[in-house]
């Protein structure tokens, strides 16, 4: 399973509603399953390609719904890795969430 299957599978389900980073990391441990790589690696250079791309935002659930962070793509990542060794890469729906952006929609598997 390589990045471009994580990052497919995270818009088609970022069309209907935004996406808790448990699945990212939840795609990264399937995906490393038999490769012998880090599954924190992996989600941490999907991340990066999502953000990067202008495919994802991330950001957290408040009173107006999906509430972007702001920032540079890589201080955006910065910030969801260190949150989610805060976790201890298990966050439980309790890091952040991610939202598609109109890219990310366009490029969405349907």
């Amino acid at each position: 399973m390589s990045t471009e299957y994580i990052i497919g599978e995270l818009l088609e389900e970022g069309l209907d509603d935004w996406v808790p980073v448990d699945r990212l990391v939840g795609l990264a441990q399937e995906a490393v399953e038999h490769s012998g790589r880090d599954f924190r690696e992996v989600a941490t250079e999907t991340l990066t390609q999502l953000v990067s791309g202008g495919l994802m935002q991330v950001g957290d659930l408040g009173d107006s719904g999906f509430e972007a962070w702001s920032g540079t793509p890589d201080a955006i990542v910065q910030r969801v890795v260190s949150t989610l060794e805060g976790f201890d890469w298990r966050p439980q729906g309790g890091a952040c969430w991610l939202a598609n952006t109109a890219h990310g929609n366009s490029r969405a598997p349907r």
